[in-house]
């Protein structure tokens, strides 16, 4: 059967008789409404997904980037346990964030075993968030491709906005906080609105509606983040970001 996950929830992967999953162009059947936004990620250089079995044994799992991935999301298909988040943004592979809710990052060396991928494999403690034995799970492993994609991060510095180098111009960015608990995981893009004064932005981590803001603009080589707001940049914060082409 055909499975999803929520980025928003804990919950175990669930199916619906309208989510179909059965074509490279496309999602869904049935009559959903021109309100909705989705973004259908796809195998490349810097993406990959792996799934696998935990064992609650220390080990690594192969992937097949060639790459070092710098940002891997993991979550339990079969229990109710949160998303993880690692990042060589953040303060080391012994640190993590969820994607299911705002927090800044904490320390759980048992999830990636304090460890740095690698451009073969990416290592796993035994926590149950991440290699609880007869659980299953799946990763998603991002790496940056020069003129595609970057994974990276920068330090806010409030009052006078700033421009951050992606060498290219994005038309999708998902930005987060990681030294506060509170910020969203703020996702902008081009198609829906991503401009000076208009940015029409949604959260990964709830279910609203979207909102409107200014978190500044994509340029030819990057992007601006606005002066003064916690969710992209406040003085002396941390932020770990995702900007794709």
């Amino acid at each position: 059967a055909k499975t999803f996950l929520w980025t928003n929830s804990s919950a175990a992967s669930s199916s619906n008789s309208s989510l179909t999953f059965d074509s490279n162009v496309g999602w869904a059947t049935g009559a959903w409404g021109t309100d909705y936004q989705s973004w259908m990620w796809k195998r490349h250089a810097g993406f990959d997904v792996v799934t696998y079995a935990g064992n609650s044994t220390n080990r690594q799992i192969r992937h097949s980037m060639g790459i070092a991935p710098t940002m891997i999301w993991l979550k339990s298909r079969t229990s109710s346990e949160a998303w993880v988040v690692g990042s060589s943004g953040l303060s080391s592979w012994a640190e993590y964030l969820t994607l299911n809710n705002t927090d800044a990052e904490s320390t759980n060396a048992g999830i990636f075993d304090s460890t740095a991928p690698t451009a073969t494999a990416f290592s796993l403690g035994s926590q149950n968030r991440s290699n609880e034995n007869n659980q299953n799970y799946i990763a998603y492993l991002f790496a940056s491709v020069d003129g595609i994609c970057k994974v990276g991060s920068y330090t806010g510095n409030g009052s006078t906005g700033q421009t951050i180098t992606t060498g290219f111009q994005p038309r999708f960015l998902i930005t987060k906080n990681v030294s506060d608990s509170g910020p969203s995981w703020l996702v902008l893009d081009t198609t829906r609105g991503w401009a000076a004064g208009d940015d029409k932005y949604i959260a990964l981590e709830d279910s609203n509606a979207q909102g409107n803001s200014d978190y500044g603009q994509p340029t030819s080589t990057g992007f601006t983040v606005t002066s003064g707001s916690s969710w992209t940049n406040a003085s002396g914060k941390k932020y770990i970001y995702y900007a794709h082409a």
